[in-house]
C-alpha cells in the first residue's frame, strides 16, 4: 500500500491532512494516537471506503486510482470492535468463519464442502473449534473476536487491518487475542494494528506511525519509535516506556 499527499474529508470536515506513507510486503503496522486523531479514517482510506481528494493517491498492491470496494476486499480483511457489533446475522461459529470466502455478512448461498473444510480448519488452528456450533450471538466478546480472526484467515487476505481490536476485552482475553494474532503473522499474514495501548504492540510489529491532529507526526521502525519522547510528544502526555520480553509498556510521568 502507498499513499501520496493524501487529504480525507468525511462530512465536509477535514480529517486527514497530507498524509505520505508506504508498506512493504515485510513490514507490519501499528498505528498510535488519542482519541479523534483520524486513525478509523485512515484505515478506511487504505481499506477503499473513503478516498483522498484530488491530488491525493493511494496505491494498492500496485495499483493506482480509486478500487471499487469489491476489489479491495479480495486482499484486505477488516476486524474491528465496531464490526463485531455489526454483525448481527443469526449464524454459528463455523458459518461466520466461512462468510469470509464471499466477504459477506452471514451465508446466502451453498457452502462447498471444501470451503466448508477450510473454515474448520481455520478455526482449530486458532484453537476454537470447540465454538464450531455455538451461535455467534451466545459467545462472549473475545469468543467472537477470534471467530472473526478466523473468518479473515479464511478470506486468505493479503493484508489484515486490526482497527482497536482489543476494545472490551479483559486481560487474559485480550492476551490470548494478541497470542492468536502472533501466530498468524508467522503464518505469513501481514497486518496494520491500530491501538493507543502500547502494550498490544506484539513482536511481530516491525513498524510504528504516530497519527496527531490528522497528521502523521512520526513514522519509522518500532524501535526508534517506542522512546519515551517520542510517545510523550505524540500523546500530549509525560510518559515512560519500558521494555520487558521484547514487549512495550507505558506509564504515566517520567522516572526521576
Amino acid at each position: 500500500v502507498q499513499i501520496k499527499n493524501a487529504d480525507v474529508y468525511v462530512g465536509g470536515n477535514k480529517i486527514l491532512k497530507s498524509l505520505n506513507w508506504s508498506m512493504s510486503e515485510e513490514e507490519n503496522w501499528a498505528v498510535i494516537g488519542n482519541n479523534g486523531t483520524g486513525k478509523t479514517t485512515f484505515m478506511k482510506l487504505i481499506f477503499g471506503e473513503l478516498i483522498p481528494v484530488y491530488g491525493g493517491e493511494v496505491r494498492w498492491f500496485g495499483n493506482k486510482g480509486r478500487i471499487s470496494l469489491s476489489e479491495v476486499r479480495k486482499k484486505i480483511s477488516y476486524v474491528s470492535a465496531e464490526y463485531q457489533s455489526n454483525y448481527d446475522h443469526p449464524a454459528l461459529g463455523w458459518e461466520v468463519v466461512a462468510s469470509g470466502h464471499f466477504s459477506s455478512i452471514g451465508l446466502h448461498g451453498d457452502v462447498t464442502q471444501k470451503q466448508k473444510e477450510v473454515a474448520f480448519d481455520s478455526m482449530s488452528y486458532l484453537g476454537i473449534e470447540y465454538l464450531s456450533y455455538t451461535p455467534y450471538q451466545q459467545m462472549s466478546y473475545g469468543e467472537a473476536r477470534r471467530v472473526l480472526l478466523a473468518r479473515a484467515m479464511v478470506h486468505r487476505a493479503s493484508l489484515m487491518i486490526l482497527d482497536e481490536p482489543c476494545t472490551g476485552l479483559d486481560i487474559p482475553t485480550r492476551e490470548t487475542f494478541l497470542e492468536t494474532m502472533e501466530k498468524m503473522s508467522r503464518k505469513g499474514t501481514r497486518m496494520i494494528y491500530v491501538t493507543h495501548r502500547i502494550e498490544e504492540i506484539m513482536p511481530c510489529f516491525t513498524h510504528v506511525l504516530y497519527l496527531k491532529n490528522g497528521k502523521i507526526f512520526k513514522q519509522g521502525r518500532k524501535e526508534a519509535m517506542m522512546s519515551t519522547k517520542i510517545l510523550s510528544r505524540a500523546l500530549d502526555c509525560s510518559i515512560t516506556v519500558e521494555k520487558n520480553f521484547n514487549r512495550y509498556y507505558a506509564a504515566i510521568g517520567y522516572k526521576k
